[in-house]
């Protein structure tokens, strides 16, 4: 089985991490993002979704082919010199399998600009999910809406922030979730 770490394949993307550590303090802030993961993909392709890793670590761009990111910052702080980011990435294979469950029954051709609008809706409800189970929570944040989708080697995440990264399998393949915060 393929895990996300140093060096490791998950899927047909390869991460190099530097100063992979576990997720220890950060859980409290983490458990909601992947709550909101797993119910969100989990009720658009309607199956279950696992979580295969997690670690802190330093990532230096998204990784797989597509990543849907979402810019965010915590709420209040309006002049965030850092402001962080979520992003879905995922092996073309898997992002095109994703698509092609949640638009079961539709008679749309599938190409690459609606497999790209599908991960983009997935990180829309995905952020709107993690914002309605932090909002109680001393961890809330200003997601920029909406998605932007791209090539997963284009997203650098902003210098100097943690990465909480987090690999989730389905059956239709992994992904991966890079939360980039000031922490």
């Amino acid at each position: 089985m393929a895990l996300i770490g140093k060096g490791v394949i998950l899927e047909t993307f390869e991460t190099v991490s530097e100063g992979e550590s576990p997720v220890v303090g950060e859980i409290h802030l983490l458990e909601p993002f992947i709550a909101a993961t797993r119910a969100a993909v989990g009720e658009m392709v309607g199956g279950e979704i696992g979580v295969r890793k997690m670690v802190r670590t330093v990532v230096h761009h998204a990784f797989g082919d597509i990543a849907a990111v979402i810019g965010l910052s915590k709420k209040g702080d309006v002049t965030a010199a850092s402001p962080g980011s979520l992003a879905l990435s995922f092996p073309q294979r898997t992002a095109a399998a994703l698509a092609q469950r949640i638009l079961t029954g539709t008679t749309i051709e599938m190409d690459q600009k609606l497999i790209n609008d599908c991960m983009g809706e997935i990180a829309n409800v995905v952020a709107g999910q993690a914002k309605a189970l932090l909002a109680e929570t001393r961890y809330q944040f200003v997601f920029a809406l909406p998605p932007t989708v791209v090539d997963a080697r284009e997203f650098q995440p902003q210098p100097g922030l943690d990465c909480l990264l987090v690999g989730f399998t389905t059956d239709h393949g992994e992904f991966a979730m890079q939360l980039s915060l000031a922490l």
